[in-house]
């Protein structure tokens, strides 16, 4: 028989599996609607593990095709659950994995089995450093918290040992943040293959906040498209979750995207098309203070008068922002006091945005090959990603946020605090007959004067002038809630553009607002 062909051997033949799950102390807070139920996170570790075991040359932290179809109804901590392991070796190398459970009906005879979560395993693919970066960093948009005692007793309602997130979890239209704390557990029934499935399942509730905030739905997870684990994430450690709301046709779920860095900035995992829907059947709502307004809150009518325009709140301000800066601007910030750097990241980040969107929503270029400093290495600029200089930008800030704005005509904008503190300075940069005009003005005395000040130094911005100059030069002649109208050097007569953000105004004035 030597002349027959060689037969190769599986390193282990497919099938069925009986396997033992000791429910964990913490799994008893992992809870939906008054049930303990098995984690998909957990599910995916386990599912890991047993294949790991049989096939020790598996690279497990490669998966695709991830579902979770039905939920695993835990016992109390310490009990055990019989299972099935269903296991499937694929032609290109991978695998395919199954939890089940089988139940046999009551009145005898039939046993029904239930799949649980089921998953590929593929082989091993190298992911790089996210190159956009910068949209990690911070968060476009106006900025809405939750705080994580709300989080947890309100829209994730799991117990202690699943509230992993003790800082409030940032959101915008654009997606959320969140910080993560990976609790110092050991998992004594698997060597953690996937890292501490905390972090990602922490990850999910920043999605289910921002899904019931954006989309008026309390969703779960039920699959994922990919998820690669470049670098376990470790007990004990901090993490930052980046959720990215994606595009999809698929009415009954939304998808995200998720990042889950360090705080140097650091890739440990990626995630593309993660399911999120309803699995409650419309039975859980989110609370109605959640949910965002439907009005639009773009800045629409700042918007309206330039080419581009982002907003970053200080508040999502990440760690790695400086991580994001090209070697120019990095120059600049050896001599910075902390406050300053915090205003000079948030600068930079609303400019590359700009950059972003003025280059057809570039998300691919890095971010530190996007330089927002103009040559004199002090005014800000917004070059596209091939090169070209099209625009003008400006950019300003204040104690909550930066705004950053591009045109084809030279722009300036400013951002100031409704501070009643302004009235004390009047004389420094207005005329008499502004002072006159703001303490007469139906807008109050604060927003009056804040409007004047604004203008000013917007108009500065725009002429590339010394403040000073701009207080010289321009002399406001009315005063509007939207719209102010002003002179330059006694001739020139031009509007500003006026946005409330909360109790922030800003301020807009560009070359194309000049009355011939």
């Amino acid at each position: 028989m030597g002349d027959l062909p060689e037969v190769k051997k599986k390193s282990e033949p497919d099938g069925r599996r009986p396997q033992t799950i000791t429910v964990a102390p913490h799994w008893s807070d992992h809870r939906f609607q008054g049930r303990a139920v098995l984690p998909a996170v957990e599910a995916m570790q386990l599912l890991a593990h047993w294949a790991k075991n049989v096939r020790p040359d598996l690279p497990v932290s490669h998966i695709q095709a991830a579902s979770f179809d039905k939920f695993l109804e835990l016992p109390p901590a310490g009990e055990v659950i019989q299972v099935w392991w269903e296991f499937q070796n694929l032609e290109n190398g991978a695998v395919r994995t199954a939890l089940l459970t089988k139940t046999q009906a009551k009145s005898g005879g039939m046993t029904r089995t239930k799949t649980h979560a089921q998953l590929e395993f593929h082989p091993w693919v190298e992911v790089p450093q996210p190159a956009a970066l910068d949209l990690a960093a911070a968060l476009e948009g106006e900025c809405f918290r939750v705080e994580p005692q709300v989080l947890y007793r309100d829209l994730v309602p799991f117990g202690p040992g699943f509230q992993t997130i003790d800082q409030p979890v940032l959101l915008t239209a654009e997606g959320a943040l969140a910080m993560i704390r990976a609790p110092e557990l050991r998992d004594v029934q698997t060597d953690q293959p996937l890292g501490s499935a905390l972090v990602l399942d922490a990850a999910f509730h920043a999605a289910c906040v921002w899904s019931q905030r954006f989309a008026g739905v309390v969703a779960f997870p039920v699959g994922i498209d990919r998820r690669v684990v470049k670098a376990p994430t470790q007990p004990g450690e901090t993490y930052v979750a980046r959720i990215f709301p994606m595009p999809s046709a698929e009415a009954a779920a939304l998808h995200f995207d998720i990042w889950i860095l360090g705080l140097d900035g650091r890739l440990f995992e990626l995630l593309q098309g993660v399911r999120m829907r309803d699995v409650s059947g419309g039975r859980l709502l989110p609370p109605d203070r959640i949910k965002a307004p439907q009005e639009n809150k773009k800045l629409d009518r700042i918007a309206a008068h330039c080419e581009a325009i982002a907003l970053i709140e200080r508040a999502t301000l990440m760690p790695f922002a400086e991580q994001c800066l090209s070697e120019t601007e990095t120059g600049r910030t050896a001599k910075m006091v902390p406050k300053r750097r915090a205003d000079y990241f948030s600068s930079r980040l609303a400019c590359k945005r700009l950059v972003r969107q003025l280059s057809g929503n570039d998300d691919i270029t890095s971010a530190p090959a996007i330089s927002t400093l103009a040559s004199d290495h002090i005014r800000p600029a917004c070059p596209l990603t091939t090169g070209a200089t099209a625009y003008h930008c400006s950019v300003a800030h204040d104690r909550r946020c930066t705004v950053a704005v591009a045109g084809r005509h030279p722009i300036g904008v400013d951002v100031e605090p409704l501070d009643e503190r302004i009235l004390k300075s009047l004389r420094i940069f207005m005329t008499p007959g502004e002072q006159q005009m703001v303490q007469s003005s139906s807008l109050g005395p604060v927003a009056a004067a804040v409007r004047v000040w604004t203008i000013k130094e917007a108009i500065a911005k725009m002429l590339n002038i010394h403040l000073a100059d701009a207080w010289a030069r321009t002399r406001v002649k009315h005063l509007g809630v939207e719209h102010s109208q002003l002179h330059i050097d006694g001739s020139q007569e031009m509007s500003a553009v006026h946005q409330m953000l909360g109790d922030h105004l800003i301020t807009l004035t560009h070359a194309g607002l000049i009355k011939e």
